[in-house]
């Protein structure tokens, strides 16, 4: 009996390892989608009051090179939640290092971009423009073909605050956050 259990145990190890080659993990290296993107300006001046905040809507696209390292981008247009008149649309795009970026299930990620931004107030002529550095994170998950991410960037704040600054009269530093919650589809 002792001998028909290993001959058993011995003719089925070639079956399982078959079974591991037949479940290839399955990279998907493109995604483009559409979410919700946010700004915050945060001001260290109380005379500035509270803080500016924006939202809208966002295009995104990403190409992962594998399965720890990506390329992010979106284009978004928002409006400012207090000055309906004002309103932002920009360029961000990040390059990415984490896990799960290009397979299916839990994915993480950290890196560092530049973004580009104009502000434009209805019946005025003349814009404003913002451009820098930022660090990003995010989290998500990825089914088979749709992707789900929410992600978060720390902006590089100088230009915002020379313009409120040199505009407004305002003193002090300035925060700029960004975030996204981003439904994509995967191909």
């Amino acid at each position: 009996m002792k001998t028909y259990l290993q001959v058993v145990m011995i003719s089925t190890i070639p079956l399982f390892s078959l079974n591991l080659q037949a479940e290839e993990i399955q990279e998907k290296k493109f995604s483009v989608g559409l979410g919700t993107y946010a700004l915050n300006l945060s001001y260290s001046d109380p005379a500035m009051g509270s803080d500016d905040e924006f939202s809208g809507l966002a295009l995104n696209a990403a190409y992962a090179f594998n399965d720890n390292v990506a390329i992010k981008g979106a284009y978004y247009s928002l409006e400012n939640d207090d000055f309906s008149e004002l309103e932002a649309t920009g360029l961000d795009l990040s390059v990415v290092a984490g896990t799960g970026l290009a397979t299916q299930g839990f994915k993480i990620y950290g890196g560092g971009g530049l973004f580009k931004e104009t502000w434009e107030i209805s019946g005025l002529s003349g814009d404003e423009d913002f451009s820098g550095l930022q660090l990003v994170g995010g989290l998500g998950y990825n089914w088979d073909v749709i992707s789900i991410d929410l992600s978060v960037a720390i902006r590089d704040a100088d230009d915002y605050g020379d313009f409120i600054n040199n505009t407004v009269g305002g003193t002090g530093t300035v925060a700029a956050v960004t975030g996204a919650l981003t439904v994509s589809a995967r191909f």
